[in-house]
């Protein structure tokens, strides 16, 4: 049977960026719905987080665990299912899932970026053991050390600046003819221990317990080199309900929001974390929840005339 509730706020997405949204709402005395699984989001896919303020270290299902304990004591509902679709019905939002329809009078969208998999041989079997998916998460672990990091674009030629401030030397292996990234391309090509290698289609990881090379193939040669550590770059945003809410998206599939009150171009419409773009960190995402909750507090109060 469908849900026939009137929330003031549906979020969708259950990572950093929709906790801290609930977290805000709910203290506003909002009432929230939050739909998907927090054990599912890529914090609890997480190795060791090392800079998030107020723990030296502290893996990323750990920190899931605390921000969903501290969840309990508010009414929030969560709703474990995803939003398949998404109508704009006279001011109000419905949200169709596979558990019912939920009705709500304002959207939070945080639901995150996919990471980029190359799906080559090694690359699960040396996540956390010399591969990683982060650079600004996991380089302090390579100070002085050699990389290669895999990617191609902005965020990838940031990445590649952030490690050669670290690293003894950086590998960049892009499968593209250079890294197509006009504002830090020129400036990465400039810095004395980075090597950009151009159309290059990465093969495999090898190792024994950790990572220690990285096959790939430039115009047909086969070549190999030796690595301590390797970083891949990149991600798609989930934002396919964009559509939907009529949303616009950057040339990356990002949603454009303005910040810091995250708002979009429609009414009603908020987004926070990864799907926003820029950088992917849990701070990030936390601190654009916290914008968006209250930025949907002032526009639910004022719109519909409630007093909480």
């Amino acid at each position: 049977m469908a849900e026939e509730t009137v929330y003031d706020v549906a979020i969708i997405g259950a990572g950093p960026a929709g906790m801290t949204a609930a977290l805000y709402c709910a203290r506003a005395n909002l009432s929230t719905v939050m739909f998907g699984d927090p054990f599912a989001s890529q914090l609890a896919k997480a190795g060791d987080v090392e800079n998030y303020p107020g723990f030296d270290s502290i893996r990323g299902i750990e920190l899931v665990e605390k921000f969903s304990k501290q969840l309990e004591r508010y009414d929030i509902k969560l709703v474990q299912s995803y939003v398949g679709h998404i109508v704009r019905n006279d001011g109000f939002f419905r949200l169709f899932t596979d558990m019912g329809e939920f009705i709500a009078r304002s959207v939070i969208v945080s639901t995150g970026a996919k990471q980029w998999e190359l799906n080559i041989p090694g690359e699960k079997e040396y996540l956390y053991r010399g591969v990683s998916y982060c650079a600004v998460c996991d380089g302090s672990f390579y100070k002085g050390k050699k990389v290669a990091l895999i990617g191609y674009g902005e965020q990838a030629a940031s990445a590649a600046i952030y490690l050669a401030g670290l690293a003894k030397h950086v590998l960049v292996l892009s499968s593209k003819p250079d890294m197509d990234a006009p504002i830090h391309g020129e400036q990465l090509k400039a810095i004395g221990n980075v090597e950009i290698i151009g159309n290059a289609r990465v093969l495999a990881i090898e190792g024994n317990e950790f990572a220690e090379h990285v096959r790939f193939e430039v115009d047909g040669q086969e070549r190999i080199e030796r690595i301590d550590g390797l970083f891949i770059e990149g991600g798609v945003p989930n934002s396919v309900l964009a559509k939907d809410l009529g949303l616009e998206l950057d040339e990356k599939g990002n949603i454009e929001v303005f910040r810091p009150d995250q708002l979009t171009k429609v009414e009603g419409v908020f987004a926070a974390g990864d799907v926003t773009g820029g950088l992917h960190q849990i701070s990030k995402a936390v601190g654009e929840g916290a914008c968006a909750a209250v930025s949907a507090a002032i526009y639910v109060k004022k719109k519909f005339k409630i007093r909480k």
